[in-house]
């Protein structure tokens, strides 16, 4: 016991063992984004920015009910159509981002096929210089969800 001691600090194998995961990352091929003009893709399994079909809710406000933490605020109302058959219209959607935990128990509840509010949107640059207006989404802003996460055309690299 006392010679493998003594062997392993006169041959410093420790130190080669270090050295050689330093050397294969040496070789190994680089990867550089540059960053504003190109941007990763996340994972499929990334929980980004809400979204909301307005066309495609059926106002059933189930996503609201299994909300754990009740940010999902949703007022309707019937109105008459032309065909004098009543329909349901969408006063209030509101989701308040500052408190969501992206657990997407919203989207799994909601019935309508396919999702008519989800949060697989690839947006992940949600940084804003008022917290009030920008974590606080309404209709227009899920509907538009491009324009309340102030996304611009990009380049997408693949992840490799």
């Amino acid at each position: 016991m006392a010679l493998k001691k003594w062997l392993d600090k006169i041959l410093l194998l420790d130190l080669f063992d270090g050295l050689s995961v330093t050397g294969r990352h040496l070789v190994k091929k680089k990867v550089t984004i540059e960053y504003p003009e190109q941007k990763k893709l996340p994972s499929d399994r990334f929980r980004g920015m809400f979204r909301l079909d307005e066309e495609r809710c059926i106002k059933c406000t189930l996503c609201a009910i299994e909300c754990p933490i009740n940010i999902i605020y949703i007022d309707w109302h019937n109105e008459k159509n032309e065909a004098g058959k009543s329909e349901k219209v969408l006063d209030r959607f509101d989701v308040d981002l500052k408190r969501c935990m992206f657990c997407q128990l919203c989207e799994e509840a909601c019935p309508t096929v396919p999702k008519s509010i989800w949060l697989t949107t690839k947006t992940y640059e949600m940084a804003a210089y008022d917290r009030n207006e920008s974590l606080y989404l309404d209709i227009r802003k899920l509907v538009d969800w491009r324009e309340a996460a102030n996304v611009k055309p990009f380049t997408v690299v693949e992840r490799g």
